[in-house]
């Protein structure tokens, strides 16, 4: 190859190496989440929710002797007791607790078309009540009705106190008029859903539980009945997306594939197709929306939050913006590139020509 022609493709190399950072560092502009004002109140609500819990268990005692250094960390229960079911990591709890997530719920449901007057499906356990609470304010806040089936079993670390459990940290958020559910299932967890696991205390606890709050729990015969539980339940008009929170056995399944679902707003098409599938996954056969919030400290780098986070959340990004590309820097980067390509190609005169 002349030498001639190595310089020229250089020169394009070099133009389209600077174009490339000229978009990256100047082609993008922040601009507003179309429903910023809707993740700030979703956002307050989950604050308030938290400061709610963390009040009452300041006030009755019911703090852990060695508590986690995050700023909520009345959201975390445990290591170990009698209605705990699985286990589960302080780190992923953690990150748990950043009332952010409620913004991060807004976008995922308004991304799945929940809008005023539709139903939100809420398939939870009791090991990340903090999701659970954000997830009640994002769906309040787009204006949807919350149906919340719930198993009060917990992992280590979740909603696992023998006076703390979800139902009593539901009330306490309720009576601070932060959120609330519009209609609730509830189970105790465990395997079958049934209680299947735990021994005649932790089952006498949640017993405790349902009495303080008046509650009644449909107890299935096995999982496939609290499959169907589940299904019956959610089957109602407007149902526009279901969030699963946790890793209950009655909503991700018993099969080989439950461990590793999709975190996230699940994609369309089968997900799985085993006898034992999840509720969330044959709601997510039906057409319907299904976001997992499992892999937490995964999820939160995703949307620039705080994976592990200290006394502050250290967020690297913040869900109620949106990344808008300069159009008009991009066409003028290509439209350069596209010039050098052309004048690379351009003939090249010899200088020995016409000469004797």
């Amino acid at each position: 190859m002349r030498t001639v022609g190595v310089r020229r493709l250089l020169l394009v190399f070099a133009v389209a190496a600077a174009s490339w950072v000229a978009v990256q560092s100047w082609g993008f502009r922040q601009v507003p989440h179309p429903r910023q004002e809707a993740m700030h109140r979703a956002e307050d609500r989950t604050r308030a929710a938290f400061a709610a819990v963390d009040s009452v268990k300041r006030a009755r005692g019911l703090m852990p002797a060695d508590p986690s250094p995050v700023r909520w960390h009345a959201l975390i229960g445990e290591d170990y007791t009698p209605i705990t079911t699985t286990l589960g990591t302080l780190s992923a709890k953690e990150a748990a607790t950043n009332p952010a997530w409620a913004a991060v719920m807004v976008d995922l449901l308004d991304g799945a078309g929940v809008g005023p007057g539709d139903v939100v499906g809420i398939l939870a356990s009791g090991s990340f009540p903090g999701l659970a609470i954000a997830t009640l304010a994002a769906a309040q806040e787009l204006g949807a009705q919350s149906y919340v089936a719930v198993s009060l079993g917990a992992s280590t670390y979740g909603a696992n106190g023998r006076l703390a459990t979800w139902l009593d940290i539901e009330d306490w958020a309720r009576a601070a008029g932060a959120v609330s559910a519009t209609q609730e299932l509830v189970t105790l967890g465990g395997e079958g859903d049934n209680g299947g696991g735990m021994d005649d205390e932790g089952r006498a606890w949640l017993q405790e539980a349902l009495a303080r709050h008046a509650r009644t729990a449909v107890v299935p015969r096995d999982l496939d009945e609290a499959f169907a539980v589940r299904l019956a339940f959610l089957d109602v008009p407007r149902l526009a997306a279901v969030v699963n929170v946790g890793g209950g056995q009655a909503a991700l399944g018993r099969c080989p594939h439950a461990e590793s679902l999709p975190t996230g707003r699940w994609p369309a098409g089968s997900v799985c197709n085993c006898p034992g599938r999840g509720a969330a996954t044959r709601l997510h056969e039906k057409g319907v929306p299904v976001i997992n919030l499992l892999s937490i400290r995964d999820l939160a780098m995703q949307y620039g939050l705080d994976p592990e986070p200290g006394r502050d959340y250290r967020d690297t990004g913040r869900p109620d913006v949106v990344r808008r590309v300069d159009h008009r820097l991009l066409l003028g980067a290509l439209a350069l590139i596209a010039g050098a390509l052309f004048w690379c190609r351009r003939p090249v005169r010899d200088a020995r020509a016409g000469t004797r």
